[in-house]
């Protein structure tokens, strides 16, 4: 599996400090019945700094995360 995809809703925007949580619907002809089957409960809590990106995010809207695996790194020379 190369990425798994989530939905989330946007429960609280306080000056970049984001609130989230998986999204629900009962109704099996919504999206939203997948993915709160798949994933019944989660919480996402950001603080975001950039005040364009915190912007994005907004009370009551929906987003999809996506989440893909890093591939091993190495670490950067401190020398």
């Amino acid at each position: 599996m190369e990425k798994v995809r989530g939905k989330m809703v946007c429960h609280s925007n306080n000056k970049g400090q984001i609130n989230m949580g998986a999204v629900y619907s009962a109704d099996p002809d919504h999206e939203n019945k997948v993915f709160s089957d798949a994933t019944p409960a989660a919480s996402v809590n950001m603080l975001i700094e950039n005040a364009s990106a915190a912007a994005f995010f907004e009370p009551g809207e929906e987003y999809y995360m996506d989440f893909t695996l890093v591939p091993e790194t190495k670490p950067v020379d401190a020398g």
